[in-house]
């Protein structure tokens, strides 16, 4: 049996029509998952929930529809500001996509805005407070996007997408949060940057072909290596040393995973001929943003 289904998927196209139905559904519906940002909200809905299980707060759903839409518009703007800039045909599926259908993007955006400005009427005050406080540097960095001479935009998303999935853990808290607990803030951002990085990296010649500035582009490949690699060992060596001065199984657990994900960004880092195929390296790099799902799990299974 199995060797009749590998067989099958091994026909040319022309000769079965199977092929012509997994191909669409193995690559396409991925790809245009990815193209969404959709894998980048689920990432970021996750390990906000894995962050408030860490400090022990209840992230409550209005927070997450609220931390998805913001996540969604930032990213969908972000690309389609960069598609619009590209007079030609982008080079890379995702502006491609932003492209063709830019005016739909726009509408849907708006549409959740609106939602998510309804939603956000029932949040607690503190929350919508520093809320608007991230929308304000969202702003600002959409404002400073529109400038040629601005490079730095990994540094800005990183801050951004870390204010957005602490927020709403903080602002709940009811306890003291440690100082080694506070030590996670600047860990995930040290991670987020360095992913962000990384992609950058990946696509400085399309990034370089379309005319899209980065910090990679701005510091040229070698430079560009030895701080990815810097960002990289700083995040680890810091994992390290908060696992050697806790005896709290939350946060030893929490540092593991962070290692987790720091571990596949090496990999992807120094192994990057082995995922630049179909974009392998992007599946990879916002993939590590799921893996905060163990920490949930073990968390509810030590009921932590």
């Amino acid at each position: 049996m199995f060797f009749y289904w590998h067989h099958i998927c091994a026909m040319p196209q022309k000769s079965t029509n199977h092929i012509i139905i997994l191909k669409p559904f193995k690559f396409h519906w991925y790809k245009l998952f990815q193209a969404l940002s959709l894998d980048v909200v689920a990432g970021a809905v996750i390990f906000s929930l894995a962050i408030g299980r860490y400090y022990q707060v209840h992230v409550s759903w209005r927070i997450l529809i609220c931390l998805s839409i913001a996540t969604w518009i930032i990213y969908t703007f972000d690309h389609l500001l960069d598609a619009i800039k590209i007079r030609e045909r982008a080079s890379t599926y995702r502006h491609q996509f932003h492209q063709k259908y830019k005016k739909t993007l726009i509408i849907i955006a708006f549409i959740l805005l609106i939602v998510g400005i309804i939603n956000m009427c029932y949040l607690p005050m503190t929350i919508i407070d520093i809320g608007l406080i991230c929308i304000f540097f969202s702003l600002m960095y959409f404002f400073m996007l529109q400038k040629n001479s601005f490079w730095a935009k990994e540094f800005y998303i990183a801050i951004i997408y870390t204010f957005g999935i602490f927020i709403g853990p903080i602002c709940l808290s009811q306890q003291t949060i440690q100082p080694i607990q506070w030590l996670l803030i600047p860990q995930v951002f040290l991670l987020v940057f360095s992913n962000l990085l990384i992609f950058s990296w990946f696509d400085f010649s399309k990034d370089k072909q379309d005319g899209h500035p980065s910090m990679v582009i701005h510091w040229g490949i070698k430079k560009a290596e030895k701080k990815i690699t810097f960002i990289l060992t700083t995040g680890v060596v810091s994992c390290f040393s908060v696992l050697l001065l806790t005896v709290n199984e939350a946060t030893s657990v929490m540092q593991i995973i962070l290692l987790l994900m720091y571990g596949s960004l090496i990999l992807l880092f120094r192994k990057d001929h082995l995922f630049r195929k179909n974009d392998l390296y992007r599946i990879i790099g916002d993939g590590i943003f799921f893996i905060p799902l163990f920490f949930l799990l073990y968390a509810k299974f030590r009921q932590l």
